[in-house]
This record gives structure tokens, C-alpha cells and sequence, in this order.
């Protein structure tokens, strides 16, 4: 790949030349998804991507780059840890929905809410603002990567750290996603809303506050039981201990820290957590739950 970009006029030292070329790549993707969503009336797809999109960067910058040291090797296994385990989780979500011949509610529900002139308005307004999130949040993958760094420095004790927490976030959002996944295949509890609001299940209304044979609406045991959005509060843990292993080998690039901070408030206050709250708080059952349990971090009291 060096050899590719150097003669396209790349120039692959400089770390932020990567990053540009990591840019205009998952723009592309990002693009191509767009025209394919336009022809299925549904842009689900970009969820199925959104996770192969941060591990693909990182691959992309580790070839581009070619570096030597321990730090690039371990922020691209890092990187690609996260990034794969989320994008098979959502790309199998995706499938599924697929199956059914649906898409994504909140992807449907984009294509009723832009209209007229959705074919533009998904592009600026539901596409690339996606592929702006990925860039940002990867500042630290990228740079930390392709930055050369002192190859005398031994492994830092702020390292260590920043594996532990990055370990913890990988494993929490492991066990609540999968949690969910599990819930969701119980036959029990799979149902449909009626015309009142009430859960059904095999034309019946279900004890949504209750396992007890009758099945409910909402995951409310393991990690779900700390908090209504375990997935969204690993997924942050994850970067904030990739940036700080990053920072232990590079305190010159602290200001990596946007990427963290910036996915931080896309989960906490403008998706995430404050998207499926408002996307489901209509719903009284949910209301119930939203009263019982934190948005975002655990309540282990």
C-alpha cells in the first residue's frame, strides 16, 4: 500500500496525510451505502458497517504507515478488537432485520420523517454525518498509530491503565449485547405493541414487569439491570482507554482526546442513550423502566 499511495502522491510519513486517505475511504463506503439504502428506501445498511468502519481505518493507517513499534501494533489489535466485535454484532443485527424484510425502525423511520427530498437529505443529514463520527472517534487509533514513538520507552504504568479500562469497556459491551441478543431469541418475549400501547404475546397482554412465563417487553436482568444502556456505557469505556494507552506512549497527541470526548456525547446526549430514550419514551412500560434504572452509567446501589 506504500508503494500504491506514495505514487498517487501520499505522503505516508506524515500522519496526517493517513488520515485524509482514511477520510476519503470510508467516505466512499459511506457513499456507496447511500446509493445502495436510495434503492431499498431504508439506510440500515450504514448500521451493519458503522463498526468494520472504525477497525477498517486502522488497518488502513498500520499499512499505510508500516510502523515498527509495540504501541502501533497494540492500537491496531485494539482498534480491530472493538471495531470487528461491533461490526459482526450489527452486521448480523442487520441481516436479521433483512430476513424479515425490514430495516432498522429508526432508519425507517428517517425515510417518513425527510420527505420530500429524502434522496438528498439522507445524504447530508443521516449518511456523512456518520463518517464524520467514525474520523473523529479514530484520531486516536490513527495517530497513535502512524506517529512514530520513542522506541527506548518501555510500556508506561498510564498504559497498563488504559488496557485495563479499555479491557472492561470491551468486555461490558461483549456481555450486554450479547445479553440482549439472547433475550430478544426467547420465543417468550417476542411480541408485537396492540392498538392501546399493551405488549402481546400470542394474543395475550404480557406482565411486562415480570420472567414469570408470560414473557416482557424490556431486557431487565444482568448488566440491563444497572443501567438501560450497558452497551451504550461499554462502547465509551472502550475509547477512553484506547486514547489513554495512546497518550501514555504519545502525551503529544492529548488532543486525540476529542475522539473519546466526542463519542462520549454522541451516546450520552445526542444518539445513543438520548435517541432510544425519546424513540421509546412514549411508551409507559418504558417510562416505568427509564424511572428504575440509570441512562447511562451502572447504578450498582
Amino acid at each position: 500500500m506504500v508503494e500504491i499511495l506514495s505514487s498517487w502522491g501520499w505522503d505516508v510519513s506524515f500522519p496526517t496525510a493517513v488520515f485524509i486517505f482514511c477520510s476519503l475511504y470510508v467516505f466512499t463506503v459511506v457513499t456507496i451505502i447511500w446509493v445502495i439504502g436510495l434503492f431499498q428506501k431504508n439506510h440500515s445498511m450504514m448500521d451493519g458497517y458503522y463498526g468494520w468502519g472504525y477497525a477498517s481505518v486502522g488497518w488502513i493507517a498500520y499499512l499505510a504507515a508500516q510502523p515498527t513499534s509495540a504501541i502501533a501494533a497494540l492500537l491496531l489489535i485494539m482498534s480491530s478488537l472493538h471495531g470487528a466485535r461491533l461490526g459482526y454484532y450489527l452486521s448480523r443485527r442487520w441481516v436479521g432485520y433483512r430476513a424479515i424484510g425490514t430495516g432498522d425502525a429508526r432508519y425507517a423511520g428517517f425515510y417518513k420523517q425527510l420527505q420530500p427530498g429524502y434522496w438528498w437529505k439522507s445524504f447530508l443529514l443521516v449518511m456523512h454525518p456518520q463518517t464524520i463520527v467514525i474520523m473523529v472517534i479514530s484520531l486516536p487509533t490513527i495517530y497513535g498509530i502512524t506517529t512514530d514513538p520513542d522506541q527506548s520507552k518501555t510500556m508506561p504504568i498510564l498504559g497498563f491503565v488504559g488496557m485495563a479500562i479499555f479491557g472492561i469497556g470491551l468486555y461490558y459491551e461483549w456481555l450486554a449485547d450479547g445479553q440482549l441478543q439472547a433475550f430478544k431469541a426467547d420465543k417468550i418475549n417476542k411480541g408485537r405493541f396492540d392498538s392501546e400501547g399493551r405488549w402481546i404475546i400470542s394474543g395475550t397482554p404480557a406482565d411486562v414487569g415480570t420472567n414469570a412465563g408470560t414473557g416482557k417487553r424490556y431486557l431487565e436482568t444482568g448488566v440491563w439491570a444497572l443501567t438501560r444502556h450497558p452497551n451504550y456505557f461499554g462502547n465509551t469505556t472502550v475509547w477512553w482507554g484506547l486514547w489513554l494507552t495512546c497518550y501514555a506512549y504519545h502525551p503529544d497527541l492529548w488532543w486525540t482526546v476529542a475522539g473519546p470526548a466526542f463519542n462520549t456525547l454522541m451516546l450520552t446526549k445526542i444518539l445513543g442513550t438520548a435517541f432510544q430514550d425519546k424513540f421509546m419514551g412514549d411508551r409507559p412500560e418504558y417510562k416505568e423502566l427509564m424511572s428504575k434504572r440509570g441512562g447511562f452509567f451502572p447504578r450498582f446501589w
